[in-house]
C-alpha cells in the first residue's frame, strides 16, 4: 500500500473542568469534564458540515489519558468501529506545584515569575513541572510517531487534547509564538480540520535524529 501524501487530522479541544471555570490553573490533575463544555462541544462536532463527511472516514483517534479527553474522543468518534488510541504523550502540561492554584494568588504571591509566563510561556517551568515549549515538543513528536504507523494512503485521524495542550500545538499549526496561548485559550474553539504533508512529519525526524 503506498504511504500517505499527507494526513487530514481533525483538532478537538477537550471538555472544560469545574476549576476553569473557578480559575484555577488545572494540567494533570485528572478532574470530571463540566455538563456544561461537554453539551457545547458535542453540539459543534454533530452541527459541523465540515466534519460531517471527514467523521465517516475517519479510523482513528487519538487523545490524552484524561477523563476529559476520552470522553470527548468518544464523542468525535463517528461509530462503535472508529478505533480510539489513548497516548500518555498527548497529555496536558504538568503544572507541578502550580495546579489547583487560583490564577489571582499566582500573580500576587510570585508577580515576576507569573508576568514571565505569561509573555514568554516557553521559558518558564513551574517547580517540579514542565514547560510549555517541552509540551508542544512532546505533542509534535507523539503526534508524528502516530502517524508514521498509519498504514492507508490518505488517512483522517482524530485528535483529542487538553486546552495547554491543545493550544501549543496550535501555535505550532498557526506559525505563531507560544504567548499565543493565552488568546487561543480564551475563546471556545471550534472543531476543525487541516492538513499536514507527509515531509513535514519525515523532517521532523530527522531533525530529532541529527540532535540525537
Amino acid at each position: 500500500m503506498p504511504k500517505a501524501s499527507h494526513y487530514t487530522i481533525i483538532l478537538l479541544k477537550a471538555s472544560a473542568t469545574g476549576w476553569e471555570a473557578e480559575d484555577r490553573l488545572c494540567g494533570v490533575t485528572d478532574l470530571p469534564p463540566a455538563d456544561s463544555s461537554m453539551v457545547s462541544i458535542t453540539e459543534s462536532i454533530y452541527e459541523s458540515t465540515e466534519l460531517g463527511g471527514l467523521r465517516s472516514d475517519m479510523g482513528l483517534v487519538l487523545c490524552g489519558p484524561s477523563d476529559a479527553s476520552q470522553r470527548c474522543a468518544k464523542v468525535l468518534a463517528a461509530s462503535s468501529e472508529t478505533k480510539i488510541k489513548v497516548i500518555e504523550e498527548l497529555g496536558e502540561v504538568d503544572l507541578g506545584l502550580w495546579e489547583g492554584v487560583l490564577r489571582g494568588d499566582l500573580e500576587d504571591r510570585f508577580p515576576s515569575v507569573y508576568a514571565q509566563w505569561i509573555a514568554q510561556p516557553g521559558t518558564v517551568a513551574p517547580p517540579d513541572g514542565e514547560s510549555l515549549e517541552a509540551v508542544q515538543e512532546r505533542i509534535l513528536g507523539q503526534l508524528f510517531k502516530s502517524l508514521r504507523k498509519i498504514k492507508s494512503e490518505h488517512p483522517i485521524v482524530g485528535l483529542v487534547l487538553n486546552p495547554y495542550a491543545w493550544a501549543v500545538l496550535k501555535c505550532w499549526l498557526d506559525q505563531r509564538p507560544l504567548s499565543n496561548v493565552w488568546d487561543y485559550l480564551e475563546n471556545e474553539p471550534q472543531p476543525e480540520s487541516f492538513s499536514l504533508d507527509r515531509d513535514v512529519v519525515e523532517a521532523h525526524r530527522a531533525r530529532k535524529s541529527r540532535i540525537a
